[in-house]
């Protein structure tokens, strides 16, 4: 079963509430936001100790990093994601990457392993130019000649990387298939996490069975349920059972989504 790791801009006490009524789910949350929004901290901490979480992914904040909004320190992220894996809060940590940007990706993400000492899931950032599944997935290869593949967390099936820098054009079904069988085909025995994928993305790969590669995605597609469905679908009259309702929801959209395979 594919695991969802929902995207958590913010913990409003709303989103806190709405996590503990919907079933403790798996959870990202981007040092970004911890260094914007310290209380969130706080709260994510709260949710974990009252068991209203699942397994928390710490992501760098990469997305902010490459568009210039935040200077995301190698050392400094090192530093809290060794403290919040040592407290238990964070079961998944993703190394420093670089959208767009593999060589300065497996620069940062060397860097990470010599002050982090820990486990770490390493990302495969697609080489600039034109779409291209097989040069994407042939940068785990370069991950794998630095040794940095085998500090990734062993999941079911084998070590956890990611799989970044589809938007655009690599959002496109056809693409992200040609990737996972590219990755299929180098024998490396990972298993992938998926960023940013929706529930339109996991029927293509489930159609093509091609489920049995993927460990997790993360996906913030939720929000949106909320923007749109809030009273229309879901007749959510506060904001906590607007938050309930779009992410059992968007779950259910994603679990139908997966039947195909």
């Amino acid at each position: 079963m594919v695991r969802v790791f929902l995207v958590m801009p913010d913990l409003s006490p709303a989103k806190v509430a709405a996590l503990c009524k919907a079933g403790a789910p798996d959870v990202l949350v981007s040092y970004s936001t911890l260094l914007w929004k310290p209380v969130t901290l706080e709260r994510l901490r709260g949710a974990w100790r009252s068991g209203c979480l699942g397994s928390v992914m710490l992501d760098s904040g990469a997305y902010h990093h490459a568009r210039g909004e935040l200077s995301v320190d190698v050392g400094s992220y090192a530093g809290m994601a060794w403290s919040l894996a040592r407290e238990g809060l964070a079961g998944y940590v993703v190394a420093p990457d670089v959208p767009g940007d593999p060589g300065e990706t497996l620069r940062r993400t060397l860097e990470f392993s010599w002050l982090y000492p820990g486990e770490f899931v390493p990302v495969a950032q697609p080489p600039r130019g034109a779409p291209d599944p097989r040069a994407h997935a042939g940068e785990l290869q370069r991950l794998a000649g630095e040794g940095l593949l085998d500090r990734a967390p062993r999941v079911p099936g084998g070590r956890l990387v990611g799989l970044g820098g589809l938007d655009g054009a690599r959002r496109r079904a056809g693409y992200v298939t040609g990737l996972l069988e590219a990755v299929e085909e180098l024998g490396l025995g990972v298993r992938v996490h998926l960023f940013g994928a929706g529930a339109r993305l996991l029927r293509s790969i489930a159609r093509r069975g091609l489920t049995r590669l993927v460990h997790s995605v993360d996906t913030s597609g939720w929000l949106a349920e909320i923007m749109f469905r809030r009273r229309s679908v879901y007749a959510a009259h506060t904001t906590i059972e607007a938050n309930v309702a779009a992410i059992e929801g968007y779950l259910g959209r994603l679990a139908t989504a997966l039947e195909g395979s």
